[in-house]
Order: structure tokens, then sequence, then C-alpha cells
């Protein structure tokens, strides 16, 4: 299929069979290909107007994610040539979300040493991460460890390894009644009772706790979105509420875990993580081996990930 890719983005580029056949391909070998691509991803992709192909409302969606993902391809396939000629891979672009490069990632990378390859972070939203793969990062941290629904074929799956969970923690003010009484928890029915700064929609922490509040036929008095973690928690140090966010506690917040109605005390809510690549990636080996080192170190953070449960 990556040839027919190759010639979809050449009459693209072209917008006839005719100038695209500069790749030395036969006018009616290229038209076949390019009929081919249309079967395998289930769409009409070029319609004739003259003697002109013009993109379809299909061909334009899947135009773009084709041409980023063959410019990762071109950078892929650079850095392995350099991992090659230097026995080592020379670095790799890791994407997450902000708070996840802020608590989990930026820690990580000052534990790791010269002779690790250097991990570059970028920063994307939740549901954003996936296209990060179809640009230039190598490995994303993500709550989902499989390709969000696109109509495109160009993820048909991923390698993943899975980290666990980061907990959802409600933050109070250092004198907080909670922190007089040395809790480390609280329930979901109890946080409901205050005012909630908690991340909008697009972030999953806020579908996590959402999900926990309609399964226990619960709503907060009140409920102020707020995107950045760390504002959360300043809003809750400064007595106007409880901080809802996976975030390590800051400015002298005291950080409870949230359980579930009815869950047990080591049952807490929380965010899943997964590391995923894409198949084939020329340091697919020295990526499954950061991400185990990542779950290793997030596991010795303790309250950054969820405790595994006991074992019976």
């Amino acid at each position: 299929m990556n040839c027919r890719r190759l010639l979809f983005l050449a009459v693209t580029e072209a917008g006839t069979v005719t100038a695209a056949a500069t790749l030395h391909v036969a006018q009616p070998g290229l038209s076949r290909q390019l009929k081919t691509l249309e079967r395998e991803v289930r769409m009409t992709l070029f319609e004739p107007r003259g003697n002109r192909l013009v993109l379809t409302p299909s061909g334009r969606a899947f135009a773009p994610p084709l041409a980023r993902r063959g410019i990762a391809e071109t950078h892929q396939t650079e850095a392995a040539v350099d991992g090659l000629r230097s026995g080592r891979v020379g670095q790799l672009a890791a994407a997450a979300t902000a708070a996840t490069v802020r608590v989990f990632l930026a820690p990580f990378i000052a534990a790791t040493g010269p002779d690790d390859p250097p991990l570059i972070t970028r920063q994307a939203g939740h549901f954003a991460l996936n296209d990060e793969l179809l640009d230039e990062a190598d490995f994303i941290v993500s709550p989902t460890p499989t390709p969000t629904p696109t109509p495109t074929p160009m993820v048909e799956g991923f390698e993943t390894v899975d980290l666990g969970g980061t907990a959802l923690k409600a933050h109070g003010a250092p004198d907080h009644r909670w922190a007089e009484e040395g809790r480390t928890e609280t329930g979901l029915a109890e946080i409901c009772g205050d005012r909630l700064f908690a991340h909008s929609r697009s972030s999953v922490s806020r579908a996590v706790l959402d999900n926990a509040l309609g399964a226990a036929h619960l709503a907060p008095e009140r409920l102020t979105e707020c995107d950045d973690g760390p504002t959360a928690e300043a809003l809750a140090v400064a007595g106007n509420g409880i901080g809802i966010s996976t975030d390590l506690p800051r400015y002298g917040a005291h950080a409870l875990w949230i359980t579930a109605a009815g869950a047990g005390p080591r049952e807490m809510l929380r965010v899943p993580l997964h590391v995923a690549w894409l198949p084939g990636h020329f340091a697919s080996d020295t990526i499954r081996t950061t991400a185990v080192r990542l779950r290793d170190f997030l596991v010795g953070q303790g309250d950054a990930v969820t405790p595994a449960p006991p074992q019976s």
C-alpha cells in the first residue's frame, strides 16, 4: 500500500494522472493502482472534472494525514540511518498532555543518564495524541491504548505498554479539615458537597470523574471548569473549594485519593495510561525498554500512580 499512497499523493499534487506519471509509472498502471487504493480504503478519493482529477470530500480528509505520515516515515528513515551509523538511537520524541509531561515525563527524563537517548517532549490534548504519531512523535503516553476512530487507514494498530494508572486526586487547602484529620482518601459523595474545580470535558480525567459520578447517581453542588491543574490547586489552596486533577500536590495543597461509592479503600479513581507507538518503528525495542523503565519509575513515585490491589 505504501506505493499506492505515494502515487495518490503524486496525483493529488499534480492534478492529473498524466502529470503524475513523472514517477515513471505508465498511466494505465497508475490508474489501476489508484482504483485499488480506493477499494482498500473503501472510499472514492477522486472524481473527474474535465481533464483533471479532483479530490472528493473523503479524499480531502484522507490526504493530510497521509502526507503527515509520509513525512514522519521519512524522518524515521533518516533517524534509523543515523542510528545504524552510530550504533545507538540518537533521540526520541514523546508526545503527552501537559500534565503528563509536567508530573511524569520531565521527572523521568531527569532520572535518565547520558547513555540513554534524550527524550524530547511534545504537548497535545488527550484526544489529539494519536495524531502526534503522524507527525514527529516516536511514541505517545496516552489514556487510550488503541487508535481513535478515523476515516483513514493510516494506523492499523499500536504497539503498547500498559503503565497502570494515575490517581485522580482531590486537592484541598493546607488547613482543610481533611488535612487536620490526616486523611489520605475521600469518597465521591463527600467531595460533591463542596465546590469543585475540574478539567473540562475535553479531558479524559473529567470523563473518569463524570462516569464515576453518573454510576453513583451523584452530582456536585457546583463545578467550575479549569483546564490547568496547577491553577485548580491554587484555587483550592486559597480556600475556594476542591481542585480535582491528577497532578501531584503543590503550593501546600493537601491531596486525597478519590474512591467511588462502595469501592474498597484501595480502589481509587484513576486515569489509565499507556505508552503507544506505531508498529515497525525503527527504535521499537528502545521505546519498549523506555516504556518499561517509565512504568517502574511511576510505581516508584507512589503518590502519582494508583497502588496495585492487595494480593489475595
